[in-house]
């Protein structure tokens, strides 16, 4: 009976956890603010961005207000972990190695990786890519993916705390090619003076690496906040803001 007893006060307990969120409602939500167009810092240091805007269409639907934070990417999931905030919204890509660590939604967007360079530059291949550069965001699965891809195959890897840096590295000189998002790669092309540069080569896509699409994550734990974002996904898909957030920012489907 006592056994029983103990059981039933900690489903008691981890239930009153994981709806502390809802009940004080505010959802503390963590971004980059580095990775343009999907989060970035606006003149008036607030933060915007695709994921900006889908975090706060979540909160509309789930009658709660987004408080936002900006962290630094290598430091975003100790953070959540630490309760620093309750959710990331930074598309995020779902792989196996981080649902180690948190627990994610369903996806909110797919997309792919590919290298970005002068044109000068077409084959992204190992071979054709001998001898060059290549530059990476530190701690994100395209660092991953280059590690494994490129740096194995003696191609030299330089690695940056945001992709923002890694850019400015590229029209420097100091760098050949940058292994980006497409959606990072489609807002550089309406910069003049990235004129010279384009995306390149293969797709990158492999489930190993880049996961099955981006979601959200939460603790483990926050299992209530889980299926609170899920079921607002679903009504932002259905409904129409999904498409419009979309339509600002990218002239493809980013969902697919």
């Amino acid at each position: 009976m006592q056994t029983i007893k103990k059981l039933l006060l900690g489903v008691m307990i981890f239930g009153s956890c994981v709806s502390a969120q809802a009940q004080s409602g505010v959802v503390r939500i963590a971004t980059e603010g580095a990775y343009p167009p999907y989060n970035f810092v606006n003149p008036d240091g607030s933060l915007g961005g695709f994921d900006v805007d889908i975090a706060n269409a979540l909160c509309t639907e789930m009658k709660v207000q987004c408080k936002l934070v900006k962290q630094d990417w290598d430091g975003i999931i100790p953070g959540l972990l630490a309760k620093k905030y309750d959710a990331i919204v930074a598309s995020m890509a779902i792989t196996p190695e981080r649902q180690q660590k948190v627990a994610f939604s369903d996806k909110y967007e797919g997309g792919y990786s590919m290298l970005f360079g002068s044109k000068g530059l077409t084959d992204s291949s190992p071979a054709a890519m001998q001898g060059k550069v290549i530059a990476v965001q530190k701690g994100s699965i395209q660092e991953n993916f280059a590690k494994d891809h490129y740096e194995k195959a003696g191609i030299s890897l330089h690695r940056y705390p945001d992709t923002q840096t890694a850019m400015m590295d590229l029209t420097a000189g100091r760098v050949d090619a940058v292994v980006l998002e497409v959606g990072i790669v489609y807002e550089a092309t309406k910069d003049a003076s990235l004129a010279d540069y384009h995306g390149f080569g293969e797709k990158f896509q492999d489930p190993k690496y880049f996961g099955t699409g981006s979601g959200i994550a939460v603790r483990k734990q926050d299992q209530v906040l889980l299926g609170q974002f899920n079921q607002a996904l679903k009504t932002i898909l259905a409904n129409g803001t999904y498409k419009q957030i979309n339509d600002k920012y990218f002239p493809y489907n980013q969902y697919d």
